[in-house]
């Protein structure tokens, strides 16, 4: 006859058996995750996109993020003048010299009928006004009025921002490739717009 074992070794054996199945279960890494643990998101390393469907989210994320951080600046203007960021981009060139409604609209970007209507809405304020080409008068030039001129002036643009603090403290190099990443990724969606325009004509 083997002696029986005692009350408190039985609980002891217990105890010593839960908390060997404890240390199995936190060293199987296959089975069980920190987010799984914890219930927790685990966020998304910076490391390199590995597939086509994370590339394309990488780059949407962080075409939003940049949009994000102008909303501050589109607030500033429409308060101080009730104008959208594109209007001001517009008035800012033409305060330098009057220029055609082709030439405006390759420097921004937009297709002739955006840029036809955003003329015609500060037209219509009084901030600008349209003639004929001296020397051509098949061109039409936009320039601003007097009062586009005085409301241009004091329009706080991207003067004492973070993002004109970034860029100040930026090396060339950065500015040069971060900046040559934008106009690449415009290029291909004004290409998409355009193509989506000319089926919309068709």
């Amino acid at each position: 006859m083997f002696p029986q074992p005692k009350c408190r070794d039985i609980v002891r054996m217990r105890q010593s058996q839960q908390s060997r199945v404890v240390s199995s279960n936190w060293l199987q890494p296959a089975a069980r995750t920190f987010g799984d643990l914890y219930n927790i998101a685990v966020p998304a390393t910076n490391s390199p996109a590995t597939n086509s469907d994370e590339s394309r989210r990488n780059l949407l994320r962080a075409y939003l993020d940049a949009v994000t951080l102008s909303e501050s600046i589109r607030d500033r203007i429409w308060h101080a003048a009730e104008l959208t960021l594109v209007q001001t981009r517009v008035m800012r060139r033409l305060a330098k010299e009057p220029q055609s409604l082709g030439q405006l609209g390759t420097e921004l970007a937009l297709a002739p009928p955006s840029m036809t209507r955003l003329v015609d809405r500060l037209e219509e304020r009084g901030l600008i006004e349209r003639r004929r080409d001296g020397e051509d008068r098949r061109k039409v030039m936009a320039g601003l009025t007097e009062k586009g001129r005085r409301l241009i002036s004091v329009i706080p643009f991207l003067e004492g921002t973070a993002i004109r603090t970034a860029v100040d403290r930026m090396s060339v190099v950065d500015r040069e490739r971060i900046a040559r990443s934008m106009r690449e990724f415009n290029t291909a969606v004004r290409q998409v717009e355009d193509e989506m325009l000319m089926v919309t004509v068709e």
